[in-house]
């Protein structure tokens, strides 16, 4: 997992612009740190002075800060509810049987662990499915051998095939309405 770089609010200043940062974890006070750049590349005739210094609106960065920390964790909460429609649509599509649905979700949904650097792809789809790590592990074979699925068989990887393509463009209709519910709800709650 990648460390996370820290918060940071950009104020014009002129001829000049300021960055604040905030470290991780701080979700309150003051910035961190300070840089104070040239907006143009070079410096102005008289260089920083404390005219400029009282130009910082520290309430103002201070208010954005807070305001991008209430929009990540709006979209944390909408993130982990589309995750969970997404586990549960799979498992829907898994409760009929080996279909084509369900070749395609789970080879989305393997593309997308991947994509992010998920150890053990496998366990994980499992864990997600319900099922033992070889059936998964089979599923995957019939995904690639049926053409949803690109890449070889025992090796970590692969895109959409074009047949995964056409199932999820087909039922992304029904996706779509479930997430706008979603979204919906979660911004309901937050007024």
């Amino acid at each position: 997992m990648s460390k996370q770089q820290p918060w940071s609010v950009m104020q014009d200043l002129g001829d000049w612009y300021v960055v604040m940062e905030w470290p991780n974890g701080v979700e309150d006070g003051g910035p961190g740190r300070l840089v104070i750049q040239p907006v143009a590349g070079t410096y102005p005739v008289g260089g920083l002075s404390s005219t400029v210094l009282r130009q910082i609106d520290f309430g103002k960065a201070i208010e954005d800060f807070r305001g991008q920390i209430a929009a990540s964790q709006r979209r944390s909460r909408e993130y982990e509810k589309y995750a969970r429609l997404r586990v549960d649509q799979l498992r829907a599509a898994l409760a009929d049987g080996v279909t084509d649905e369900y070749l395609s979700r789970l080879s989305s949904e393997y593309v997308r662990a991947v994509t992010r650097g998920q150890a053990k792809v496998n366990d994980y789809l499992a864990e997600l499915v319900g099922k033992p790590t070889s059936t998964v592990r089979g599923h995957l074979w019939q995904a690639r051998k049926q053409g949803f699925l690109t890449g070889s068989p025992g090796r970590k990887g692969g895109e959409l095939g074009p047949k995964a393509n056409a199932v999820l463009e087909r039922i992304a209709p029904d996706d779509l309405e479930s997430l706008t519910a979603i979204f919906n709800q979660v911004r309901g709650a937050e007024t």
